[in-house]
């Protein structure tokens, strides 16, 4: 059986999807599958602080810098017109110069110097790490503060996962919130997303976006409404998850326990599995297994 991919992703920040995800990891680990819990949201990573567990750093990821050679430079200026960001600057008839800061670290430039006088420095972009809580096993990936290319984290992650992707019964992944690349890349590996929301307009109008998103994949949506109870649920979140074909599988009830939980670093189906949240998300874990075909 090929190891089924779980995503949990959410429209806007705030939802609560990795709450979920954290908890349908635990309860899976807690009826014997072996389980990868995965944090692809590597501008904010925070599964591990959930949870309460010290990281393992096991490989740096690396970005491209132009580096110019004077003595090669003809100072022709085809590096500085392709150069879409402006990171590479010239005055006069000087050997152009780069602004870091800028660099977007495509490098075209490296390409169309036609007297190969740009060669690839490197600098360090981000992280991936691992840990272990309990017999969960974790993946995350982590950009480093200041630097701007985020995907090159997430796919990183992405490939670290697709080489032990056999060593596990089952993969939840924790995507980014949003509806942008980053989490497009998470899509497009996933078996089955559960798009976590919430009972609010700015809920209804961001779950769209990240539906909207998904229609570039082949995968198969569910919606979640979290923090159900805290305002009247309209039937906007019906239209939406029917039009999407992405409909409600569960409403996860407001509950201060679910904040009690999160700060002691402890999933709530641990902390309290007779809670009426946790009742819902054991639900939603035998849902999922049956639509992933887990056994």
């Amino acid at each position: 059986m090929v190891t089924p991919v779980i995503t949990v992703s959410g429209g806007k920040g705030g939802t609560g999807k990795s709450t979920v995800a954290i908890n349908l990891a635990s309860i899976l680990k807690k009826q014997g599958y072996k389980v990868l819990l995965v944090d692809a949201d590597v501008d904010a990573p925070n599964v591990h602080v959930l949870l309460n567990v010290e990281r393992k750093k096991i490989d740096t990821v690396y970005s491209f810098l132009p580096e110019i050679d004077p003595d090669k430079c003809t100072k022709c200026s085809l590096c500085v017109e392709y150069c879409r960001p402006n990171a590479l600057v010239q005055y006069g008839d000087t050997v152009p110069f780069l602004i870091e800061d800028l660099c977007e670290n495509c490098g075209l430039c490296q390409m169309v110097c036609p007297e190969d006088a740009i060669t690839e420095n490197l600098k360090e972009s981000g992280w991936i790490f691992e840990a272990e809580k309990d017999g969960l096993e974790l993946l995350m990936g982590e950009l480093k503060l200041g630097e701007s290319e985020s995907a090159k984290i997430v796919v990183k992650v992405l490939e670290k996962m697709e080489e032990v992707k056999k060593n596990y019964d089952v993969i939840i992944i924790d995507s980014a919130p949003g509806a942008h690349c980053d989490v497009l890349r998470v899509l497009m590996v996933s078996t089955i997303v559960i798009a976590v929301t919430e009972p609010t307009p700015f809920g209804a109008h961001d779950l769209q976006r990240l539906l909207d998103l998904g229609k570039a994949t082949n995968t198969t949506f569910y919606t979640v409404i979290n923090r159900y109870g805290i305002a009247k649920e309209n039937e906007k979140f019906e239209k939406i998850s029917s039009k999407y074909n992405a409909p409600i599988i569960a409403r996860i009830p407001f509950s201060k326990e679910v904040a009690t939980a999160y700060a002691k670093g402890i999933p709530l189906v641990e902390y309290n599995p007779d809670s009426e949240p946790s009742k819902v998300l054991y639900m939603l874990t035998e849902k999922i297994k049956e639509e992933t075909g887990l056994e």
